[in-house]
């Protein structure tokens, strides 16, 4: 299931966002309606296929099997195998040539029945047999062997066994029973019932049609199950109806899983444009071929070979449409799909070609027809009932569907080189598993991250990034959002990132891994005040090429709650800092500013108490900073206008102010005594060494740059020749506090020129923050 689209950033006071947040959820968390009818028919279903199950395991019950086992040798020739009796073990290994039953007519004559068993005789299914003589041979040879049997009573008889080189062995020929039924039988039948339930719960819970392709392919898989496991049991006695309904039930079910692969393909988990026309020419194609081919229209001699290609070329059409779908809306399921399905056409093609070409040893062949066909099955399977939960990419299933087509591939190459170097089975056996698993463990991390493009962070490198987003956290913990979505950007590197308002209680993966929702951490300033939570929306990891995972999820939180570990302790130290503060512009005020207030009233002339009234009034502004939280930079400046004023104007000199910002940012404590102590000490400068007539003073903030110049008519000179003591290098140290640079220089026609400059100044200390109501209004004034 795809999730609709993400809603666009939020924005302050929108309810779009949230809306669009609560549809998100609603729509990826809807659980299925299991309730009522659905649920019914699932269990009838259920019990119908477990019922059609036990009605073939007891039609199995009651055919005929042979007490011996049957294999083939090297030489071509079929050898007893596997005695069922203690007195037929020493014939193992003895060539059969074939079986003869006397049978007695009602007319009293007796009359011979022979069968002959051969190489063809042992294949199972008529589909895999390439050549079209061997077809004829495998169903003459059935059919005499059904003929022989069906003579003797429902109990069983007596037939025997022609040897080649020993005389005939007669052996009781009876009914299989349920004991007889081989525990293979229900291996696969337990398998295909699971294919079709599961293939039945997806179609039940979105009735789709891409759902529809969905159950058909499995239920075209469940049913290559049942008969692989059915003809395992019937051995020699197949009848020769069921020969014909299996090669023909066979090649339609190939050609249904071919076009349902298509009509997958156009629809799952992009619907591609044109949808319908490209699932109808699938299923027109393969009904076309499939009446072709059962029509006679194609020479016996073609019928395998155009089979096997119609079917590898609709699965390449599948792919090909697959690729046209990520390409116009890029999706990492797609990219799942379509590898694996270029893994399975593979495994197809290895395995057709290792049936088709003649080799010296047929009895490698009836391997490749018998077991490899069998391997391929149980791998697509094996697939097909993966495929919901590689969504999830879990390490466990990644691991599993790796090995499962290693196996597939080592199976493969193993029926290939027998049939095409007439090697032995243990030395091609040993060949294609040191390919296919040494290929495995040298290329295994390359073929993860193909398959899944998981281009991690390492842990040195995620730590890296934390920590530098701790550190800007600690200077501007409004960018929390800002510098999370950055991170996350970094760390998953999805093809789209959203802020939207929620509430989540968790990091959640959603839109069968195609969505990620981030549960943001609430900056501290939102503290005390109604919450806006935030949550990040994050669409398909790796730019598309994968899914987001439950490891994906637990890494995020794991993140978050480290983020909002530094954010509660930057809250709990800035808390401490301001208490601190205000306790000590609390005791400056009750005990120095008592004192000084004594001592003034005390002063013994004029001159003493005016100064001791300028040192309260610095006292004054220097407890008003530390005790109150935030200053705005048009606030500070006018105290400072003020101050100025009252010093320049009890030395009798003249101040030309001015000041032109295009934000009113609140400063810090740090910020504000910084530029206070420095204001301070140019004008003291001014009054007592340069002897000053006229200050001029300019304030400017302008795309976050500070400057602040300080200008007098003194007797002030040659400044680079200055030793810069407690004063200057006082200066010096504040600019530098503030990440800026202050320079001297001499002014026009007399005096000295001071110039601070501050780039990025609302991010030039650890404690500041923008306001939550700033002006971006201009400000000026003289």
């Amino acid at each position: 299931m795809s999730a609709g689209p993400l809603a666009s950033p939020a924005q302050p006071g929108d309810d779009s966002a949230q809306a669009s947040l609560e549809e998100l959820l609603r729509a990826a968390e809807r659980p299925p309606r299991w309730m009522g009818w659905r649920l019914r028919l699932l269990v009838a279903l259920t019990l119908m296929a477990l019922a059609g199950i036990l009605g073939v395991a007891q039609w199995l019950s009651t055919q005929h099997r042979l007490p011996v086992g049957l294999r083939a040798g090297a030489d071509g020739q079929v050898k007893l195998n596997n005695a069922l009796t203690p007195a037929l073990q020493r014939l193992e290994g003895q060539p059969i040539e074939g079986l003869r039953l006397e049978h007695s007519q009602p007319d009293g004559r007796v009359q011979v029945l022979t069968a002959p068993i051969e190489m063809a005789t042992l294949q199972r299914s008529e589909r895999w047999i390439p050549e079209p003589e061997d077809r004829q041979a495998h169903r003459l040879q059935l059919a005499q062997l059904h003929a022989l049997i069906s003579v003797l009573p429902p109990e069983g008889g007596t037939v025997l066994l022609e040897l080649s080189q020993l005389p005939g062995e007669p052996v009781f020929v009876g009914p299989r029973g349920w004991g007889g039924i081989t525990p293979m039988f229900w291996v696969l039948s337990g398998g295909a019932l699971m294919l079709l339930a599961a293939g039945t719960m997806v179609l039940l819970a979105g009735p789709q049609w891409r759902n529809v392709g969905y159950l058909v392919l499995m239920g075209t898989q469940a049913a290559h199950l049942m008969l692989t496991g059915t003809e395992a049991n019937l051995e020699l006695f197949t009848p020769d109806w069921f020969v014909k309904l299996d090669c023909r039930s066979r090649m339609w079910l190939d050609l249904a899983s071919a076009a349902a692969m298509i009509q997958v393909a156009v629809l799952h988990p992009r619907t591609l444009p044109h949808w319908v026309h490209y699932t109808v020419a699938g299923w027109v194609a393969a009904g076309m071929l499939g009446l072709a081919l059962s029509a006679g229209w194609v020479p016996a001699s073609a019928w395998w070979v155009t089979l096997q290609t119609g079917c590898a070329v609709m699965a390449l059409a599948a792919v090909a449409l697959m690729t046209l779908a990520h390409r116009e809306v890029p999706h990492p399921f797609t990219l799942i799909l379509r590898r694996f399905t270029l893994i399975t056409t593979g495994c197809w093609v290895l395995m057709s070609l290792a049936l088709a070409w003649p080799g010296h040893r047929p009895d490698m062949q009836l391997n490749v027809a018998n077991f490899g066909v069998l391997t391929w099955h149980v791998f697509f399977a094996s697939q097909l009932l993966l495929s919901p939960y590689l969504t999830q990419s879990r390490q466990i299933l990644q691991e599993f569907s790796l090995l499962a087509a290693s196996s597939t591939v080592a199976a493969s190459l193993d029926l290939l080189f027998v049939a095409a170097f007439s090697l032995g089975q243990f030395t091609s056996m040993t060949m294609s598993l040191f390919l296919s698993f040494g290929l495995y463990l040298s290329l295994r991390r390359w073929v993860l991250s193909q398959l899944l493009n998981r281009d991690s962070l390492s842990t040195e490198r995620l730590f890296e990034r934390l920590y530098r987003i701790a550190r800007e956290l600690e200077r501007q913990p409004r960018r929390v959002h800002e510098l999370m979505a950055r991170l996350m950007r970094e760390l998953f590197d999805p093809l789209e990132a959203a802020v939207v308002h929620g509430h989540i209680p968790s990091t959640l993966v959603r839109g069968n891994g195609g969505l990620m929702l981030v549960r943001l951490p609430v900056c501290p300033a939102d503290i005390g005040t109604p919450a806006q939570h935030q949550v990040l929306v994050l669409r398909h990891a790796g730019r598309g090429q994968r899914l987001f995972t439950s490891e994906d999820a637990r890494l995020a939180t794991r993140i978050i709650d480290q983020l909002q570990r530094v954010l509660s302790f930057d809250q709990a130290v800035e808390q401490g800092r301001s208490e601190e503060r205000t306790r000590i512009a609390q005791d400056l005020h009750d005990d120095i500013g008592a004192r000084l207030l004594t001592l003034m009233y005390q002063a013994p002339n004029p001159d003493i108490e005016e100064y001791i009234r300028h040192t309260l009034q610095d006292l004054k502004t220097l407890t008003r900073g530390l005790s109150v939280q935030g200053h705005t930079l048009s606030d500070a400046a006018s105290e400072w206008k003020r101050d100025i004023s009252h010093r320049l104007g009890a030395a009798r000199a003249e101040l030309d102010w001015g000041i032109q910002i295009d934000q009113d940012i609140d400063l810090s404590v740090v910020q504000w005594s910084a530029l206070t102590r420095i204001l301070r000490e140019l004008v003291n400068n001014t009054l007592a060494h340069a002897k000053a007539r006229k200050v001029k003073i300019r304030l400017s903030l302008a795309d976050d740059v500070l400057e602040l110049c300080v200008e007098d008519d003194g007797l002030g000179h040659h400044p680079e020749t200055w030793s810069h003591g407690l004063g200057l290098g006082g200066v010096r140290k504040r600019a530098k506090q503030l990440g800026g640079t202050v320079r001297w220089s001499e002014n026009t026609p007399a005096g000295i020129r001071c110039e601070v400059r501050v780039e990025h100044f609302s991010r030039s200390d650890p404690g500041q923050n923008a306001g939550p109501g700033t002006s971006t209004m201009p400000l000026t004034g003289t």
